[in-house]
């Protein structure tokens, strides 16, 4: 009993995968990204993942740790879904090779953009375990398209809007704010999405634009105070439409959650593959988070210490649904200074509810969780 309860802990079971092409780079995206080449193509990529499972299998080893059954996978990049059948077969054959079952009950996500996919590649994914989508729709305004750089059109959105809604898949839809001349064009993000729920979504993910000096619509940006407007005019929306606001950037329907996502939130192991590909692993006494270089098999090493992943799981908590334990602040001493400071966050709107043992923030905490982090560490409650 005691040996099979050993081996359950020491299996991780979630790991995503990075694939690192696009047809074209945006922008705005500020991730690893190729463009294939005869310098760096798919067969490069497929030998260097190969190099990168076996100095993965060591790291692991190291750490008394290996890959077991897995509960989520995510199939991020770049633009999986440009992987295609090919991609399909290389994963299926790289979880046989390795005896790794994808758990019956377990979420399997693959990112897709428009105008990269046919009914084809989406069926041989679906073949391989893939039963969720990620769709990079980012804006349903034509006049912003051509602004972030994207390389498809209006229509290519809705047709895969379109066809996920038709056979009925699960799938999420990746929306942002905070776009160059939004203020000035007079965006109205609640039009673009009243028609992307038209087809049925599970899942939103909402991102708020954030870019470099050299960004080249830099001096085009919305003030701060339109896009405050917009993310909570948008949490209020999907709200009213049945969404839980259940991360600072997400939005589910009941019972559909990021379940990999979730695991980065509960500071949950996830194991990582492909160029720029970021895993963590947990210790018993505090983690290990890990970059994987974009052109070999090292890795940049990030040890974190028992107090660094209590200050993490601090904020992590925060930015969730599941809010902050308050049994996990007040131990140092200073919960006058906190039922204070949640006197002043509830009267500032900053709170969902702060009844029983947990804090949990409103949209408009969300968005200024930062700002609460600051007020914790200057009242040294954590």
């Amino acid at each position: 009993m005691n040996d099979k309860k050993i081996k359950l802990e020491s299996e991780v079971r979630s790991l995503y995968i990075h694939f690192p092409f696009c047809k074209h780079i945006c922008n705005y995206c500020d991730f690893f990204k190729k463009v294939p080449s005869d310098s760096y193509s798919l067969s490069s990529f497929h030998n260097l993942f190969k190099k990168q499972d076996v100095a993965h299998e060591k790291i692991l080893s190291k750490r008394g740790l290996r890959l077991g059954s897995l509960e989520t996978l995510y199939v991020g990049g770049g633009t999986p879904s440009l992987w295609g059948k090919e991609g399909s077969q290389f994963l299926k054959k790289f979880l046989s090779g390795k005896a790794l079952e994808l758990s019956k009950n377990g979420e399997y996500t693959l990112e897709v953009n428009p105008g990269t996919w046919t009914d084809e590649v989406i069926s041989h994914w679906l073949k391989s375990g893939i039963n969720r989508f990620s769709v990079g729709i980012q804006s349903l305004d034509k006049r912003f398209l051509p602004i972030l750089d994207r390389v498809h059109t209006l229509e290519d959105s809705f047709e895969l809007l379109n066809y996920f809604r038709l056979k009925n898949l699960n799938y999420s839809v990746d929306f942002m704010l905070g776009l160059p001349y939004s203020e000035s064009l007079g965006r109205d993000v609640i039009k673009e999405l009243n028609q992307i729920l038209l087809y049925k979504p599970s899942h939103i993910s909402l991102y708020i634009l954030t870019t470099k000096e050299s960004y080249v619509h830099q001096k085009e940006l919305p003030r701060d105070d339109w896009v405050a407007d917009e993310y909570l005019k948008v949490s209020n929306f999907l709200t009213e439409n049945g969404f839980n606001h259940y991360e600072v950037s997400n939005f589910s329907l009941p019972g559909r959650e990021s379940r990999h996502n979730l695991k980065y939130w509960n500071l949950d192991s996830v194991a990582a593959l492909g160029p720029s590909g970021t895993g963590f692993l947990k210790g018993a006494v505090g983690g290990f988070r890990y970059k994987w270089n974009v052109h070999d098999s090292n890795m940049k090493e990030e040890p974190l210490s028992e107090r660094e992943l209590e200050l993490e799981k601090v904020y992590l908590n925060l930015r969730t649904f599941k809010g902050l334990g308050l049994s996990d602040v007040v131990s140092r001493g200073n919960d006058k200074a906190l039922f204070s400071l949640i006197k002043e966050w509830r009267s500032k709107g900053y709170l969902r509810s702060a009844e029983g043992e947990r804090l949990r923030l409103s949209s408009k905490g969300f968005l200024l969780l930062d700002s609460i982090m600051d007020d914790l560490f200057r009242e040294k409650i954590i």
